[in-house]
């Protein structure tokens, strides 16, 4: 597979990532949702709120990539970068919700992207390469981390974690 054939299987796969999300959360117990396993890390609901709060910044990074002939971009790490937010108190049905329409209309933008703006560099001081095509993998790498932290949360022995 070349580099520009992954495209369309990648935008697919972020398409599913909101179902995929809700489909895990419905099989962690409520007592775990809100429960900080590890001091320091996020709970499962941390984790998944997250999720619908990085979906705006990432839909105007595509946005730039479109729009401006050469897109700089700053790190976004919550914490240091960015104020972060109180994940805890963010109504969770109400960020998945929001998470799936915003996740639509991310994959309306990226669907109508020519070869030109996937190969289009940009600045970004984390990397030494950054592209519109290396954005979506990472979205979609992000999403799958994320979920795979909630999985972790959910069934791993405290002593394991």
């Amino acid at each position: 597979m070349d580099s520009h054939q992954d495209i369309p299987v990648i935008i697919n796969a972020l398409s599913q990532s909101p179902g995929l999300l809700r489909g895990l959360l419905a099989q962690v117990p409520n007592t775990v949702i809100k429960t900080c396993r590890r001091s320091g890390k996020w709970s499962v609901h941390e984790n998944a709120c997250h999720l619908g709060q990085t979906e705006k910044m990432i839909y105007e990074r595509f946005k730039a990539f479109r729009d401006q002939s050469h897109p700089s971009f700053s790190p976004y790490l919550p914490g240091k970068t960015i104020v972060a937010k109180n994940l805890l108190q963010l109504d969770l049905d109400k960020s998945l919700d929001q998470f799936a329409e915003d996740r639509k209309q991310l994959v309306r933008l990226v669907s109508a992207f020519s070869a030109n703006i996937w190969q289009k560099e940009a600045q970004h001081p984390e990397y030494h390469h950054y592209n519109a095509q290396i954005l979506l993998r990472h979205t979609l790498m992000h999403d799958h981390f994320h979920m795979y932290r909630i999985e972790e949360l959910w069934l791993t022995k405290d002593e394991y974690l």
